[in-house]
């Protein structure tokens, strides 16, 4: 029997009114038809952005409070991420928790993993073992539990925002990403310098060689002109954590202009707009609420270059944010990082080294509480049979951490020192056999590592020793004083030796912020210490420091090279270093009546006292940040030569009741 028209059409019309049902329900995100509002299909959609919640704009939400699915988009520039999250990321995550796709030091450019990944990743937030929500984490391996407690308790961030740019679209981060990302040239030159100078000396790259293999991915794509299209957003290239390595690429930039070969100014201006450029970066990866090891990594090397610039308050106060950073992605100890693969927990613990490495020594040169914890990890030297630079150096860190301690009782006995003492000369001895001895270097590189850790090692000696120095007149039969003092005299020639010898070679200490501060506080304690400020071969090192800095013996390099990097600490210490050796040379060649005796106390210096052969540019504007400035030192009185260095190096830059 044949059917009717009729009937045949009304099939056909429901059957199509059916299609255009659906269609018309995906066309709005989910929010939009809660909301019941108008919304144009876009990922994240344009009315979702105007109400400052993109990350919760999803298609296609299942009704049993499944995931989200994301709406794949035609265009490139719709595919690119949200402002609010990674390209690779399906789920929106609350801001501060950290995915895999940031912990782990594969490919930044987005490249497939072949590591198993942990579960429940997307949510994972670092927290202590007696936080209730690790106690939840043990009781249910799912993960739901914890999920849930951490969401009811406030444990995160509530949204995802950008608090330190405006909010934008794809295309407009975009076309800022393009405005920084550095040119070829750029690359080719300043990373060198980065490679040869700053790195060996300061090695915060957990895997350098893999990120040298990501600037020739980077190389290639800036060649073929993937980062040149303002108009064509690159998907690979736009994701959170493809910012972030270019964000670390910037500051490697920045610290090895600095270490270049450039002439002042450009050098410095070329390190500040390096740096400039890697923040913007940082705001760009919203580095607050997504850290990632290229963040931490970021940050510690702009730090370090704000430190050697002469900015160390900065670097201290950038160095908080640093840390916190870290500790959120759960990098200061193993059980943080616990559902890590494998190959990335070695990479995470050498990364907290670095950031104890510049806590602690920056902790110890100003006397400021770190922020820092060793008790996490168990420290290399104590196993490893042969120590290198690196390994070395990550132990000084954790002596210079028992110094601070240790100075938290004014009146702690010297048997302590002694002990740290013994530990840091077992672990020298383990060295490797050229940094023991200058003889068995047998290149530049093994000789310059040589210099650097004597300065180093005869920093940490010589502030285990400082109670010695302190006490110079008591109880001078004391054996364990009469070491600590035998000590401190060794290393603060030591340190000024291994400084002359290494600036011959390398413009590296002269640039580096921790060897100009040994340096310099070893030469004014052997210019001040009763037991070596009248020795010849003592005085002779502090001349030869000084014509270093002023640019002496016919070399063009004093004058406005130092001057425009070097703190107001390090001048000020140059200043009353070079007027006391002026002094007393000028003493010994005087005869004084018997009448006449030293000052007895520390004057303020006369208008226009400043040595007019310093060449350290003008520094008539340092006489009025340094009021009270001692240019004369008593020579009979007994005095702590350690409370005048403090005076000298610490002085306050800020006018507190002004502020």
């Amino acid at each position: 029997m044949e059917r009717s028209p009729t009937t045949f059409e009304r099939q056909e019309i429901d059957r199509v009114l059916r299609l255009k049902r659906k269609q018309r329900e995906s066309k709005a995100c989910y929010p939009c038809r809660q909301r019941k509002v108008k919304c144009d299909g876009n990922q994240p959609c344009r009315t979702c952005v105007k109400r400052d919640h993109p990350e919760i704009c999803a298609y296609n939400v299942d009704k049993a409070g499944g995931t989200p699915r994301r709406r794949t988009q035609s265009r490139q520039v719709n595919r690119m991420e949200s402002p609010h999250h990674a390209a690779a990321e399906p789920v929106a995550s609350p801001a501060g928790a950290v995915t895999d796709s940031q912990l782990l030091p594969s490919s930044p450019l987005g490249g497939p993993r072949t590591s198993a990944q942990p579960n429940d990743s997307s949510s994972y937030v670092y927290s202590g073992d007696n936080s209730l929500v690790s106690m939840l984490r043990q009781q249910d391996p799912d993960g739901a539990m914890a999920r849930e407690a951490t969401s009811v308790l406030g444990l995160h961030n509530t949204y995802l925002s950008y608090p330190f740019i405006d909010s934008k679209t794809p295309q407009d981060r975009w076309a800022a990403l393009l405005d920084i990302v550095p040119h070829r040239d750029e690359v080719l030159k300043y990373f060198h310098f980065y490679r040869i100078c700053a790195y060996p000396f300061n090695p915060i790259l957990v895997d350098v060689d893999k990120f040298e293999s990501d600037i020739c991915i980077y190389l290639g794509a800036y060649a073929s002109g993937e980062l040149g299209d303002r108009n064509e957003v690159s998907e690979q290239w736009s994701s959170g954590k493809a910012v972030g390595h270019i964000s670390l690429l910037l500051a490697t930039l920045s610290a090895g202009a600095h270490f270049s070969d450039l002439e002042n100014p450009l050098r410095s201006e070329l390190c500040q707009d390096f740096a400039r450029r890697s923040f913007q970066a940082l705001r760009l990866a919203n580095f607050l609420f997504r850290p990632s090891l290229d963040v931490v990594q970021s940050l510690l090397i702009l730090g370090n270059t704000l430190q050697n610039n002469g900015q160390s308050d900065a670097a201290w106060a950038l160095l908080g944010t640093t840390v916190r950073l870290a500790q959120t992605l759960g990098l200061h100890t193993e059980r943080g990082i616990a559902h890590w693969p494998d190959h990335a927990k070695q990479k995470a613990k050498s990364l907290w080294s670095m950031t104890v490495w510049q806590d602690s020594l920056l902790s110890l040169c100003y006397d400021r509480p770190p922020i820092v914890s060793t008790r996490g990890w168990t420290p290399d030297a104590q196993t490893w049979s042969q120590l290198s630079y690196t390994n070395l150096m990550h132990y000084l860190c954790w002596i210079a951490l028992g110094i601070i301690k240790m100075q938290e009782t004014p009146e702690s006995e010297p048997t302590q020192n002694l002990k740290l003492l013994t530990e840091l000369d077992s672990s020298y001895a383990r060295a490797q056999p050229h940094l023991l001895h200058r003889e068995d270097c047998r290149n530049l590189q093994q000789h310059l590592e040589h210099l650097a850790l004597r300065m180093h090692v005869s920093f940490c000696v010589s502030a285990l020793c400082r109670p010695a120095i302190k006490t110079s007149l008591q109880c001078p039969d004391d054996s364990r004083y009469v070491s600590l003092r035998s000590r401190a005299r060794e290393s603060l020639v030591m340190a000024s030796k291994a400084f002359l010898d290494f600036q011959a070679l390398s413009v590296v200490p002269l640039r580096t912020w921790s060897m100009v501060h040994t340096v310099l506080s070893s030469t004014l304690l052997l210019c001040t210490w009763q037991e070596t400020r009248e020795d010849a071969q003592c005085r002779d090192l502090q001349h030869k420091v000084i014509a270093v800095f002023s640019g002496a013996n016919g070399k063009d390099t004093g004058s406005s090279e130092y001057s425009q990097w070097l703190s107001a600490r390090h001048i000020r210490a140059l200043i009353t270093l070079r007027q006391t050796l002026k002094q007393r040379s000028s003493q010994a060649n005087t005869s004084l009546n018997s009448d006449q005796r030293p000052a007895t106390h520390l004057t303020n210096p006369p208008t226009g006292d400043v040595p007019q052969d310093m060449m350290f540019g003008d520094l008539a504007p340092y006489n009025d940040l340094f009021p009270g400035l001692a240019y004369g030192l008593p020579s009979e009185v007994d005095f702590s030569p350690v409370t005048y260095l403090d005076s000298i190096m610490n002085v306050p830059l800020f006018n507190y009741p002004e502020s």
